[in-house]
């Protein structure tokens, strides 16, 4: 095993989860911009960094630096191509897999498969653009996630902001909780205290802020 690797993925996804625990944008982006070529790098030196190479907890943190590399689609879709293979060798997790296989698909357009990534649609989290619905909950049971229902039932009562917009006076982002309905509400800015009036049309789908991944738990 490589302890000095699987210590610096470990220690790049706590920068990269304290960031998004802590709803920093600027954070996230910082962190993935660091991470995406330092990512890139060890890939193309090592290979998949799999259990063998850096125990199963540097492998699941590969898998999230991955997640999260959005910036470059080419390379995350490199990725799901290596962790595919990683997953058939026993050197990786299937429901690591089943996300990244979700992120990439639909980055490319295409449906997902197992429902992991959702949106806001009414106050209500959905999956996007899912492919066969009837069929997500068998196949979530096959890579080890639980029943789709648990898992928007799980999101829809995360109290943290749906929506994050930028503050017309600092350009600080604001998280904020829009009303089901789409009707206009009142934003304040925690940085400068400015307030704005604000409408989210329902129809435009809402999501967390860029980068962020949901629990895991299913």
């Amino acid at each position: 095993m490589d302890d000095a690797l699987r210590a610096e993925l470990l220690r790049r996804v706590a920068t990269d989860q304290a960031a998004r625990k802590a709803l920093d944008i600027d954070g996230m982006r910082q962190a993935d911009g660091e991470n995406l070529p330092w990512l890139k790098a060890v890939i193309a030196e090592h290979g998949w960094p799999g259990t063998s190479l850096v125990g199963t907890d540097g492998a699941q943190a590969a898998w999230l630096l991955a997640q999260h590399a959005d910036a470059d689609p080419a390379f995350q879709r490199q990725c799901l191509d290596l962790l595919t293979a990683a997953v058939a060798a026993g050197e990786a997790a299937e429901r690591d897999l089943a996300y990244l296989t979700d992120r990439v698909l639909l980055a490319e357009g295409q449906p997902q498969v197992y429902g992991t990534q959702l949106t806001d649609e009414g106050g209500h989290y959905v999956p996007r653009n899912l492919r066969d619905p009837d069929g997500v909950d068998e196949r979530r049971a096959a890579v080890g996630l639980g029943p789709i229902a648990e898992h928007l039932r799980r999101h829809d009562s995360d109290p943290r902001p749906r929506v994050f917009i930028p503050c017309p006076e600092c350009k600080a982002w604001v998280g904020v909780n829009p009303p089901a309905g789409g009707e206009p509400f009142t934003m304040t800015c925690a940085g400068c205290g400015a307030q704005t009036t604000v409408r989210i049309p329902v129809h435009q789908g809402r999501g967390r802020p860029p980068g962020e991944t949901r629990p895991r738990s299913g």
